[in-house]
């Protein structure tokens, strides 16, 4: 199993939620508004530094972990220029044990 940590521009929250659900993820839980500084610039929701992103994890099985990197790849790929407008990063962990 493998926990899935999406972080991601809210600009793309209607591009994510359609991969999610194209995709039958089961289950996740998202926390809309998290603050930070990344590759793609300073997101603090300021009038210096506006905006924010989104996290959405998921502990998902391996072999749908995998497809979902496959489609965010893909979905990355296809966004050219707005890819400058906002991050969007896929990071998959293992999990060892769930209680």
């Amino acid at each position: 199993m493998k926990l899935a940590l999406l972080v991601f521009n809210f600009i793309h929250d209607g591009e994510i939620r359609n991969l999610l659900q194209r995709l039958n993820v089961p289950g996740f839980t998202e926390i809309p508004q998290v603050y930070g500084t990344g590759e793609s610039g300073k997101r603090f929701g300021t009038h210096a530094w506006p905006g924010h992103d989104t996290l959405i994890f998921s502990v998902l099985a391996d072999s749908q972990a995998e497809t979902l990197a496959d489609a965010v790849e893909r979905l990355k790929a296809g966004l050219g220029d707005r890819r400058k407008l906002g991050g969007l990063k896929l990071f998959l962990r293992n999990i060892e044990r769930v209680v």
